[in-house]
């Protein structure tokens, strides 16, 4: 049976990454943010470079085709083809470059990806529980300067930034920009409900969808 995998698109300071952390604990599979995504992208870069230039400093011998057939091979010929390409837009490379590293993800156990747009990459996924997490723009205010221990004002002019940001990002590399509803499974109020109560009810969402055996499995067709 192939892995689960949950996503989680969020509204800037609505404490998304708070609840994920949260339902990640409960059900004992890491999360994986922007900053986790990125850094498995630049190291795969890097161990293809290397592989590149030693298969060029070996003269008169022909690349040996890799027999293990897993992730990292698959990866390495990803960012080794490129390497060749002419100059592509940057962003779609980074994209893609991204896309394949969240999918070897999930290939390697269940987990949960934060943004990067991954409910738009697993759209077809069986297995698959797309969550987006708001709040009132006076909670996301004030989610803000807890935080980072500012004013309103630069409160409310980061979020505004931010959002713009995520707005362009999800227009570029989605194909239902505009819509928090379209390709979503549940969308939850963290400031109505708290981070605690958001995260208990998505862990008992994905348990019921993925852990349990559920009454309607069971049922024998005949």
């Amino acid at each position: 049976m192939e892995n689960y995998i949950i996503t989680i698109s969020r509204r800037f300071a609505s404490r998304g990454h708070e609840i994920a952390n949260l339902v990640s604990q409960d059900l004992g599979i890491p999360v994986y943010d922007r900053s986790a995504v990125e850094a498995r992208v630049q190291s795969l870069q890097s161990e293809a470079a290397s592989f590149d230039g030693a298969d060029r400093n070996e003269e008169g011998t022909k690349e040996k085709p890799r027999q293990d057939g897993g992730t990292r091979s698959l990866l390495m010929n990803l960012f080794r083809r490129e390497m060749r390409e002419e100059i592509r837009d940057e962003a779609q490379l980074e994209f893609e470059r991204q896309s394949e590293v969240i999918r070897s993800l999930v290939r390697e156990g269940p987990c949960i990806i934060l943004g990067r747009c991954a409910d738009q990459i697993f759209e077809e996924y069986p297995r698959a529980l797309h969550i987006f997490i708001y709040a009132s723009d006076q909670e996301r205010i004030r989610n803000t300067m807890q935080m980072l221990h500012t004013g309103e004002a630069e409160a409310r002019a980061l979020i505004q930034n931010e959002d713009r940001a995520r707005e362009a990002y999800r227009r570029r590399f989605s194909s239902h920009p505009e819509d928090e509803v379209t390709g979503r499974h549940i969308l939850i109020d963290s400031g109505k409900l708290g981070a605690r109560k958001s995260a208990d009810l998505l862990t008992q969402a994905a348990k019921y969808l993925f852990l349990e055996t559920r009454y309607d499995m069971m049922i024998e067709v005949k």
